[in-house]
């Protein structure tokens, strides 16, 4: 039992919760994209992923981050 609660405090096992619920998320995403697309065959949907949106404006994000691949994730 304290082999796998040690594991659980790893950051390999905290990166590998992380990386799941970012796939979690896209999956979500890509039903719900998948559905709409299904019932509303006439329309089109313009995707730009890096489109900047008003809504994203007041959101206080620095321009350039320095890359860290690091495993170890921050406390939340």
């Amino acid at each position: 039992m304290k082999i796998i609660m040690k594991y659980k405090e790893s950051g390999g096992f905290q990166l590998e919760l992380h990386r799941s619920g970012q796939a979690t998320y896209e999956y979500g995403y890509r039903m719900v994209l998948a559905r709409f697309r299904a019932q509303y065959l006439d329309l089109e949907i313009e995707e730009d992923q890096f489109a900047s949106l008003a809504n994203d404006d007041n959101v206080d994000m620095l321009d350039e981050v320095s890359f860290d691949d690091n495993p170890n994730l921050p406390s939340a």
